[in-house]
């Protein structure tokens, strides 16, 4: 343990392998952009990257290549290094008003169900009863439809674990807050373990929906890294 000590003492700048490391830990970093000018509280319509907090987790993260079997539709991995495609915008379901820039800010709160769109591609954080590619237990999650195409089955449900820069959990912080993302229709949960994809994923992180509601699974847990809303500067 002292080891660990003097080497994170010693090692307090930014580098290239801060993306193993928690969301907390790089933006005490020299130099880090993590954290930097992010906007505190969560508001829909505002666009995030969100960190799982497993063991060396990375971003949730969509690209334009699709499941060769199962549902077919595009992929969602966890990925490590920092791109555009690790982006979301926060939306209302369904069943709520269209979002509407113009209206003041309504900020992101436990328990509310809303929709994860992804940023590059414009299709939504979804789940279904098609089984996992590599962990058949779980359930598939891809991206599919847009902003007006798609069913309840792109809805889910924020809960929060806690917040360790407040003991107010009705609120989404940048960083602090760990939630987990809860499949409205399906009851299963978000994960993304240390399972990697075949090539065809490029061997990124395999995310899943795991029907074990267990709240001490950290590799359910998420936390947003980097948050942009023109509202909230």
């Amino acid at each position: 343990m002292l080891s660990f000590v003097l080497h994170f003492a010693i090692l307090e700048n930014s580098g290239p392998g801060d993306a193993q490391m928690s969301s907390l830990f790089q933006a005490n970093l020299r130099g880090t952009e993590v954290g930097k000018d992010s906007p505190l509280e969560i508001a829909y319509g505002s666009r995030a990257t969100i960190k799982n907090m497993g063991y060396g987790g990375g971003l949730l993260h969509s690209h334009v290549q699709t499941y060769p079997e199962g549902s077919t539709q595009q992929q969602i991995t966890c990925y490590h290094h920092k791109d555009a495609n690790n982006e979301w915008w926060f939306y209302p379901n369904r069943a709520q008003p269209d979002y509407d820039g113009e209206a003041p800010p309504k900020f992101v709160a436990d328990g509310d169900v809303l929709r994860l769109i992804h940023s590059q591609t414009g299709r939504n954080l979804h789940s279904h009863e098609v089984a996992a590619p590599v962990t058949k237990a779980d359930r598939e999650v891809s991206c599919y439809g847009n902003t007006t195409v798609g069913d309840e089955k792109d809805h889910w449900t924020m809960e929060v674990v806690r917040d360790v820069g407040s003991g107010d959990k009705t609120k989404i912080r940048t960083l602090t807050t760990a939630f987990r993302l809860k499949h409205t229709v399906l009851g299963c949960y978000l994960r993304a373990g240390n399972v990697n994809l075949p090539q065809w994923g490029f061997k990124q992180i395999e995310v899943t929906c795991d029907k074990t509601n267990n709240p001490k699974d950290v590799y359910t847990h998420w936390n947003v890294e980097a948050h942009w809303n023109d509202k909230r500067k």
